[in-house]
């Protein structure tokens, strides 16, 4: 999966020049609804700043950046909502991929936004207060594939035959894999398959990391885990993605349909406190951006409320689009990020 998503010739998401990413391509996000999305995370930014006693330097460090396009929308916003704090923001995009990365420095650089660039590891924008903000990203972490036979877990690996990729199976060997497994139910029907993803206790901690007072914005779709391992599921959530069509075999063209999972969302909690985190809530999206939006909602004839803005929230926070799909994760370090209130219901 790692391969197939993230080798610098051959991954879906290395080729700077491939349309992954709203109606031309293979998905929809909340940032392709459009610039509404971005707006309403600069207010949450915005407090956070307020929060922090205004500081002359903010940090906000965006993994996942894709195009770029979240990193132009919040800094648009904050432009427009307070010159101080647009001033004061020094927004990092997060790119491994080298071409990507290249692609990403020439579009910033055409900004004119002073403080905006792209670096390769998290490492390398370490700073005293920010927001690190993953939109979309840990569904495409790699993950391991498992199966229970009835008494035990097995592991799938992909194999080849015949010149074809398939899949083999095997016992899991101990480590990690074992370790994270011995915590799943047991009562599950032979052949029940789904997924575990090592890379997120890693990533959460290097993130964790990166800033010495923070709050760290999750945003994804997922189950916590008595629902994530129900019996019911006994696929595992394992998907790709391709011209908006949703299939099933990750084996069918790897590079060239993107692969997504769900999350687990009681391992993402875990992976924040061993990390040294602290959770400030959760939220659906709905309930999130309708409590961001709420100042701007209040006035509908003040010019900051124009027709596109509310067609784009609706399609942000509607049950039957994006609203009941994603949630709001806020995890929090240091004595000021863990006293914001989180906005919405827990």
């Amino acid at each position: 999966m790692e391969l197939a998503l993230y080798h610098e010739e051959y991954g879906y998401y290395t080729d700077p020049s491939r349309s992954r990413v709203g109606k031309n391509g293979d998905f929809a996000t909340s940032v392709s609804v459009g610039a509404a999305y971005g707006r309403l995370l600069a207010i949450r930014i915005h407090q956070v700043w307020e929060a922090h006693g205004r500081p002359q330097i903010f940090s906000v460090l965006e993994i996942g950046p894709e195009d770029g396009s979240l990193a132009l929308d919040i800094l648009k916003a904050a432009r427009q909502r307070d010159s101080e704090f647009h001033q004061s923001l020094h927004y990092t995009a997060c790119e491994p991929g080298a071409r990507k990365r290249e692609a990403l420095a020439k579009s910033f650089a055409a900004t004119g936004e002073p403080n905006l660039r792209v670096i390769a590891a998290p490492s390398e924008a370490k700073a005293e207060y920010g927001i690190v903000l993953g939109n979309e990203v840990l569904d495409a972490l790699p993950v391991h594939l498992v199966r229970w036979s009835g008494s035990s877990w097995e592991e799938m690996y992909v194999g080849l035959k015949n010149d074809k990729l398939v899949w083999t199976i095997s016992s899991c060997s101990e480590g990690p894999l074992s370790h994270h497994l011995s915590k799943l139910p047991v009562d599950l029907p032979a052949g029940y398959t789904t997924e575990v993803s090592l890379n997120l206790f890693p990533l959460i901690k290097e993130l964790a990391d990166t800033f010495e007072d923070s709050l760290l914005l999750l945003v994804d779709y997922g189950f916590e885990r008595s629902e994530y391992y129900h019996p019911d599921r006994c696929e595992g959530t394992l998907q790709t993605y391709t011209r908006h069509q949703v299939g099933k075999d990750p084996l069918e063209a790897p590079g060239d349909h993107d692969l997504s999972t769900h999350l687990d969302l009681t391992s993402v909690g875990e992976a924040a406190h061993a990390a040294g985190l602290t959770s400030l809530g959760s939220a659906r999206q709905e309930s999130y951006l309708v409590h961001l939006a709420s100042g701007l909602l209040q006035n509908l004839s003040s010019p900051e409320v124009d027709r596109e803005f509310l067609s784009q929230f609706q399609t942000l926070t509607h049950p039957a689009f994006f609203g009941s799909r994603f949630h709001f994760l806020e995890f929090a370090k240091g004595p000021i990020s863990s006293g914001l209130v989180f906005p919405g219901r827990f």
